[in-house]
Parts: structure tokens; C-alpha cells; sequence
């Protein structure tokens, strides 16, 4: 059996502002799978902490849902130029 990492996974996307409150709803039903952080309400840029080992269930959970949400990945530069999700 893999062991679980230590530390939560970050996924950035983008999402219709209307949606933020929906994903969050959807995302915070699920006790302890994530937290949804919301970075930049206007363009509706969000943040998802995923816990340890929860990864797949967050990635089922947004793959259902990427039409309702409008979702897309974000990608930004961080200053030593690396390019992150």
C-alpha cells in the first residue's frame, strides 16, 4: 500500500463567479475532502486544498460537475517563472 503525502494537494481553477458558492456547497458536503479558498471572486479564480488521499474523490467530484461550473485549470507564473496549477 502507497502511503498517504503528508502535506494537502492545491488545485487553482477558474469557474463562473456565479458558481463559487455552489462549489463550495458541493466540495464542503464531503467533511474533510477539501477546502475551497477563493482568490479572485470577479474572474472567479478559486483555490482547492485537497486532503491527503482525496485527490481521485475531488477530481470525480469536478469532472461531474466542469459543465455547471464553467471550470477550467489555472495556470500562473510563480516569480522563479514555474508554471503551476
Amino acid at each position: 500500500m502507497k502511503p498517504l503525502p503528508e502535506e494537502c494537494s492545491v488545485r487553482n481553477c477558474m469557474v463562473d463567479p456565479s458558481r463559487i458558492h455552489y462549489l463550495r456547497s458541493i466540495i464542503e458536503a464531503y467533511p474533510g475532502l477539501a477546502v475551497v479558498s477563493t482568490i479572485d471572486s470577479a474572474i472567479g479564480l478559486v483555490s482547492i486544498a485537497i486532503a491527503p488521499g482525496c485527490e481521485r474523490d475531488v477530481r470525480l467530484i469536478l469532472e461531474a460537475e466542469r459543465e455547471t461550473l464553467k471550470l477550467s485549470e489555472a495556470f500562473f507564473e510563480d516569480a522563479s517563472g514555474y508554471a503551476s496549477p
